[in-house]
C-alpha cells in the first residue's frame, strides 16, 4: 500500500529539479480525468502538460481544488508518460509564460507561441534599460516576458523579454503615453519608475514598431528584437539601414538603396543620409556583441543623422515602401520574412 502523501511529493518537486516518474501506481483520488470535464480546460490542461513534460508545478497549486492539480493527476494516472530525465530547452519557459498568461486572465496564442520560438527570443540585455537580464526572483532586471501591445493578448510577433522594471513601467500603456514620458524627461532630467528619459524612449520605439499606422518620420532609437513583427513600412527601412551599418560593404548596400529609388531628388536624399551615416559607420569596426548593438541604435540619436532619414521619408511619401524593401539585399545574418496585412497580425485577440 502506498503512502497517502506519495503524489503531494512528485507535486513539490523543487522548481528545477526535472521529475521522475516511478512504475509504482498513484493514490487514485476523485479528480476529472479530462479537460471536458473541468471548467477551467485551459488551466487543466496547463497542469496536464507540467507532468508530459516533467515540471513541478507550482507551490500555490499543490491542493485538488487547482485544475493545474486536477491535470497535472489525471496525467500521471495515464501511466503513458515518457521517460526523460531532462526538461527540453525552452520548455519551462513556455509552461511558465502560459502559467503567467492564465493567471492574468488573458488569451494565450499556442499554435505559435511554441518552446522553439521562445528560444529564439531569448535575450542577455533588457532592450530598455540596456542592464544584463538576471534569473534572480524579484530582481529589477529579472528577465520577464512582456506583451508591447497591452490591449492584445500572448501572441507571437509583439512578445519580448524585458527586464522587471522596464515590464512594470510599460504595464498598461500605450506608446503614445510612453512618449509623452520620454520627452518630458528628456526636457525635466531625472527619471520615473526606475529608467531614465532615454530609456523610456526606447520603450516607446518597441511599441510604435508593433502599432501599425504609425506615420511619424522621427528614426526610432531601437532597433527590432529577434521576430518581432513590423507594422509600418518606413520603421522597417530604417532598420534595414541600421543593419547594414555593422556589415562589410555597407557603402555597396547604400548604393543599392540609392538606385532602387524613384527621382532625382530621393536618391540625392539617399546619398545625404549614408553620408550622415557614414562617420558612425566607420567606428563601428572596433565593436562587438552589445556595444555595437547598442552604438548602431545611438546613431539614430545624431542630429545630423535624424534631418537626412526624415528629409528621405517627406520625398518617399506616396512609394510603395514595402515594394521597395522587396527589392533590396537582406542583410547578412537576418533572416526577412514578409507577411501580409492580414497575416501580420495573426493570432493578435484584442482584450475588451
Amino acid at each position: 500500500m502506498h503512502k497517502p502523501n506519495a503524489l503531494r511529493r512528485v507535486l513539490a518537486a523543487e522548481p528545477q529539479t526535472d521529475l521522475l516518474f516511478e512504475d509504482s501506481a498513484l493514490p487514485v483520488l476523485p479528480l476529472p480525468r479530462s479537460a471536458e470535464a473541468v471548467s477551467d480546460p485551459a488551466g487543466w490542461q496547463l497542469g496536464f502538460d507540467h507532468a508530459l513534460h516533467h515540471v513541478a508545478l507550482p507551490a500555490a497549486h499543490l491542493h485538488p481544488a487547482s485544475p493545474l492539480f486536477q491535470g497535472f493527476h489525471a496525467a500521471l494516472q495515464t501511466h503513458s508518460l515518457p521517460r526523460q530525465r531532462e526538461v527540453a530547452a525552452g520548455t519551462r519557459a513556455w509552461l511558465g509564460l502560459r502559467l503567467q498568461a492564465w493567471q492574468e486572465g488573458l488569451p494565450f496564442e499556442d499554435q505559435l507561441l511554441t518552446p522553439h520560438y521562445l528560444r529564439q527570443l531569448r535575450r542577455s540585455h533588457c532592450p530598455v534599460s540596456r542592464a544584463a537580464l538576471q534569473d534572480e526572483l524579484n530582481h529589477p532586471q529579472q528577465r520577464v516576458w512582456a506583451r508591447l501591445r497591452q490591449d492584445l493578448g500572448y501572441a507571437a510577433g509583439h512578445l519580448v523579454q524585458l527586464g522587471r522594471t522596464a515590464a512594470q513601467a510599460l504595464a498598461g500603456r500605450s506608446a503614445r503615453q510612453l512618449q509623452a514620458t520620454a520627452e518630458r524627461l528628456a526636457t525635466q532630467g531625472g527619471s520615473e519608475a526606475g529608467l531614465d528619459g532615454a530609456a523610456w524612449a526606447r520603450l516607446a520605439a518597441l511599441v510604435r514598431l508593433v502599432t501599425p499606422h504609425d506615420a511619424a518620420p522621427s528614426p526610432l532609437p531601437v532597433l527590432p528584437p529577434n521576430r518581432l513583427r513590423l507594422l509600418n513600412p518606413q520603421q522597417a527601412l530604417q532598420a534595414w539601414v541600421g543593419r547594414q551599418l555593422a556589415l562589410e560593404g555597407w557603402a555597396a548596400r547604400g548604393t543599392a538603396l540609392h538606385d532602387a529609388l524613384p527621382g532625382v531628388a530621393a536618391r540625392q536624399a539617399a546619398h545625404g543620409l549614408w553620408a550622415a551615416l557614414a562617420p558612425h559607420a566607420l567606428r563601428l569596426p572596433q565593436l562587438q556583441g552589445m556595444e555595437l548593438l547598442w552604438r548602431l541604435e545611438d546613431v539614430w540619436c545624431d542630429e545630423r543623422v535624424q534631418r537626412r532619414w526624415v528629409q528621405l521619408l517627406q520625398l518617399l511619401q506616396g512609394v510603395d515602401l514595402e515594394a521597395l524593401l522587396l527589392k533590396l539585399p537582406a542583410p547578412a545574418g537576418c533572416h526577412v520574412e514578409h507577411h501580409a496585412e492580414a497575416g501580420a497580425t495573426e493570432g493578435w485577440v484584442e482584450l475588451h
